[in-house]
């Protein structure tokens, strides 16, 4: 089995060989790339174009174990709270049974946050202190799995920053929140489709 597979979305279905890491696949719509692991399933919808004979399709996230307790993430936000002056890291993995909340041994300063990744990670959250929430290019290099990604910025204020996305590989499109999250806490969620 080759490691990137190259599909045609046809009337009969999905045609072509698939890849054991993630499929390209040309669709009445454009080209999407999917992908699938333990944790979640995603298509993500890489460029446009008008192609006769193809089905169309849409973008997907489906997590496998369900939304994420929000009370997750309130964690997260909270603990990043006690030292906004830093950028901090956590993990959300899923444990068998249940979602659980990492925080890997870390360097961290006021413009960068150095970690180990997490086997199992199905969202990284990291944050930005002070600075806005957007992805730097330091993010797109670490963010280069199967996941989803949420940053944290101005957390000086009362009501800090968050923007999140779907990680596919090195491709990268715009998720809600509460696509994520059964719940959020406040936040001023940041989004931007024209990445």
């Amino acid at each position: 089995m080759r490691p990137v597979g190259y599909l045609l979305n046809t009337e009969g279905g999905l045609a072509g060989e698939p890849g054991l890491f993630y499929n390209y696949i040309l669709a009445g719509n454009g080209l999407f790339l999917e992908a699938e692991n333990p944790l979640l399933r995603a298509r993500v919808h890489l460029a446009e174009a008008r192609v006769r004979g193809l089905r169309p399709l849409e973008p997907c996230l489906e997590l496998r174990h369900g939304r994420v307790p929000g009370h997750l993430l309130t964690l997260a936000v909270n603990t990043m709270l006690t030292s906004p002056d830093r950028e901090m890291y956590a993990a959300i993995t899923w444990d068998a049974d249940r979602y659980r909340i990492l925080v890997p041994g870390q360097e961290r300063d006021s413009g960068h946050v150095t970690y180990e990744p997490t086997a199992g990670t199905l969202v990284g959250i990291h944050s930005h202190g002070h600075m806005g929430a957007f992805f730097s290019s330091t993010d797109d290099q670490d963010e280069q799995g199967l996941l989803v990604a949420v940053v944290l910025g101005h957390l000086e204020t009362l009501l800090p920053q968050a923007r999140a996305r779907l990680c596919v590989y090195g491709y990268f499109a715009p998720v809600r929140l509460a696509e994520v999250f059964t719940e959020t806490p406040a936040l001023e969620e940041e989004w931007n489709t024209d990445w």
